[in-house]
């Protein structure tokens, strides 16, 4: 009898004899491989976390020691005590700062790319079957709104009417989709970061947006920015960046930036971005206030014009 043969029970108490086959022996080997590998992947994504976290860590005790000593050192020295004493409390709090702050979770840029690619696939789809083919543009209606007519150059519809989803208005010109824009969360808690206020021009606006990208969200490694006024532009020039294709719809760089700049300057904007370098160029147009409000303000012009009545 083979070595490799099995035997089994049979119901009337007899034994039948099976073989392994050679496709069973290399299931079980590929099923046993992949299980090492998802053991392996799984330590490698803890070690990466700790590593990142040990960073924190590292940096928050370097800081601690820096302001130690400086204390120290402000009590020894009466010469430059008042110098010696700011350092120390500074690092002190740089500290704790950094002790407090640092995330518990890591979020690769990989699981960003396939979470956005995802969503843009739904979305291209959904344009599609609609027969929408007009260029997206950033609406400061209640929320910022990303509005995707149904054709190139046709006007805006009512600010209202981009609540929902789907824009159907009376006039069929006006159709399209309403999107909430994927920089939209991102600019809320940006908001919620930034404790001044900003002034509603592109000069004071473009610096601060490319500065969070960088520094907040760490969706870069670098922006620069250019403001020429004259053409109502503003263009970013992103190195570094990640999350997929930034040329698909709604990218979260661009939507950030966009959304920023319509919050801001309340204006529209549609956008334009080119790939290697990557570069986003966005247009603001304060002139626009939509239908509801042109309508009012014309009503509003016709009443404080003085009536001519003809006397007979």
């Amino acid at each position: 009898m083979d070595d490799t043969a099995e035997t089994e029970a049979t119901g009337d108490g007899g034994a039948v004899e099976t073989q392994s086959t050679p496709a069973t022996d290399e299931s079980a080997d590929l099923q046993t491989r992949v299980a090492v590998l998802e053991a392996e992947n799984r330590q490698l994504r803890d070690e990466h976390a700790r590593a990142k976290q040990a960073t924190y860590r590292q940096t928050a005790l370097g800081l601690f020691a820096v302001g130690v000593i400086g204390l120290i050192g402000g009590v020894a020295f009466s010469d430059a005590r008042s110098v010696l004493l700011a350092l120390g409390g500074t690092g002190v709090f740089a500290a704790v700062l950094t002790s407090v702050l640092t995330p518990e979770r890591f979020v690769t840029a990989s699981v960003g790319s396939r979470v956005y690619q995802a969503l843009r696939a739904d979305r291209d789809a959904m344009l599609g079957e609609l027969g929408i083919g007009g260029d997206p543009v950033y609406v400061p209606a209640d929320d910022v709104r990303v509005f995707v007519p149904r054709h190139e150059g046709a006007p805006l519809p009512d600010p209202d009417e981009l609540a929902d989803l789907f824009v159907v208005p009376e006039e069929s010109q006006h159709g399209g989709v309403a999107f909430r824009p994927t920089g939209a969360p991102l600019f809320d808690e940006f908001e919620t970061t930034w404790s001044r206020s900003l002034d509603a021009t592109p000069h004071a606006v473009a610096p601060v947006l490319a500065d969070a990208l960088v520094e907040l969200f760490e969706l870069a490694d670098g922006v620069d920015h250019d403001v020429d006024t004259e053409t109502n532009r503003v263009t970013f020039e992103i190195a570094g960046a990640d999350l997929g294709d930034p040329t698909g719809i709604d990218h979260p760089i661009p939507s950030f930036l966009a959304v920023g700049l319509a919050r801001t300057l309340d204006a529209t904007v549609r956008i334009e971005v080119r790939d290697d370098p990557l570069t986003v160029t966005c247009r603001y147009d304060r002139g626009w206030s939509g239908s509801s409000n042109e309508t009012e303000a014309d009503q509003t012009e016709a009443d404080a014009t003085p009536e001519v009545r003809s006397e007979a």
